[in-house]
């Protein structure tokens, strides 16, 4: 704590609150609130004294907690923690957050004419929607899962009239890209891949069965023990809504909804009234992100290795909320992705001083990129990441165009730089 003699009093004058847990009420898309759990005397000129996190008191309402000035705390993982007093009868801190964060299929913006002709987009389009589409019956429901996203956005793609253009064989092109999701998903659909997945009855979660057959708590990056579901499943949800919003009549559908609606509440369960999962297994409601690993024991502990591919579970389960109907479920989406942006941008935006494999230790915190990437990956970011670490790699200085996390530093730096980027993802 800040050791400042003239703000010792404080702590007397709480001393008589004392805070035993608490609960968060999500309101609405914008607001959600910490209920604390307290005993003894907390009303009055005797509040709770509890730490915040920088992004808490960046959107605290200060009618319900205001900020002791000089009194603060200094975690060995979130730095500097700030000591808040509550103002209300029963202790809270509601948080309202109304940054203007669009949660949707398609990006803000709309990629011009010229372009499209100049970088061959459209052309190039059409050539991976007629390339062979890859699918491992008996592989990681991780690598399987971005691949059927990123087929998925082909299709997106190809239903967008900016790059597909509105002439006939647009519409050609986009039937054939969902004919060709379609079977891609099928196997995914009705569960029959070798490692099917298979619901704990011990943590109330859905699971591959990779690790039980071959005894392996490390198989499909320990899906079986609950790691990195968060990641795996984001993938599947984030399809899920894109099918739903460009065929919403296909007869496999409803299969479809049921299976990622059992994703969602596997990893981000809002109700304690559901008896088959637990409430909000990976996210930290007080942290504002998700944790990677599962029921293994690690020697540093828990971590987070990929906030890119945390957000796009979020924001995959707002998409697949609104194109349901589910309105709490879009809700809560929505308002986990701006928890989580405002962490990211507190906690992971941060230089890497390792030597090793930069392009990885950055592209990771990419992956994937849609539509919500630019509020998480702010274009001033963006420009001091290249200027600072990314344009001195050595794949990057000698334009080694054998690595393949090249495209996807590329694909990130042409929100500054859309010239310089196409020119690379060209090659």
């Amino acid at each position: 704590m800040t050791p400042n003699p003239e703000k010792q009093s404080v702590f007397d004058e709480t001393s008589g609150c004392i805070l035993e847990g608490g609960d968060v009420e999500a309101q609405d898309a914008d607001t959600y609130a910490y209920v604390w759990k307290t005993s003894g005397v907390c009303s009055g000129s005797s509040g709770l004294l509890h730490y915040a996190q920088i992004h808490h008191v960046d959107t605290l309402e200060r009618s319900t907690a205001f900020e002791v000035e000089g009194v603060a705390a200094y975690s060995t993982t979130r730095g500097s923690m700030q000591a808040l007093i509550t103002t209300t009868a029963s202790p809270m801190w509601r948080i309202t957050d109304t940054a203007d964060i669009p949660v949707s299929f398609y990006p803000s913006h709309v990629p011009s004419a010229s372009d499209v002709e100049k970088y061959k987009i459209k052309e190039n389009l059409v050539k991976d929607i007629g390339s062979k589409w890859k699918i491992a019956v008996g592989g990681s429901y991780y690598f399987n899962g971005k691949a059927a996203q990123k087929y998925a956005s082909l299709c997106l793609m190809a239903a967008d009239p900016s790059v597909a253009g509105t002439d006939p064989d647009s519409e050609i092109n986009l039937d054939h890209c969902l004919t060709k999701l379609k079977s891609f998903l099928a196997p995914f659909v009705t569960n029959s891949w070798k490692y099917a997945l298979k619901y704990d009855t011990v943590y109330g979660g859905i699971l591959s069965s990779q690790g039980f057959v071959l005894n392996d708590v490390n198989a499909d990056f320990g899906n079986t023990m609950y790691n990195d579901h968060h990641y795996h499943c984001g993938y599947w949800i984030v399809t899920a809504a894109i099918m739903n919003k460009l065929a919403p009549t296909w007869s496999g559908i409803a299969e479809l909804n049921r299976i990622a609606s059992f994703l969602v509440r596997d990893v981000a369960n809002p109700s304690w009234r559901d008896p088959y999962f637990t409430k909000f297994r990976s996210f930290d409601w007080f942290r504002g992100h998700s944790y990677s690993d599962g029921v293994l024991s690690f020697a540093d502990g828990k971590d987070q290795e990929s906030s890119s591919e945390d957000m796009n579970f979020h924001y995959g389960m707002a998409l697949f909320g609104q194109v349901a109907g589910d309105e709490e479920l879009a809700t809560i989406g929505r308002l986990m992705v701006k928890l989580n942006v405002r962490a990211i941008q507190t906690a992971y935006r941060r230089e890497s001083r390792s030597a090793c494999n930069k392009y990885a230790i950055h592209g990771i915190q990419m992956i994937p990129v849609s539509p919500v990437t630019e509020f998480m990956r702010t274009h001033e970011f963006v420009r001091e990441e290249w200027d600072q670490v990314l344009s001195k790699i050595p794949d990057i200085v000698n334009d080694n165009l054998r690595n393949p996390w090249l495209s996807l530093l590329y694909v990130n730096y042409a929100t500054v730089n859309k010239t310089l980027a196409l020119k690379k993802l060209e090659k």
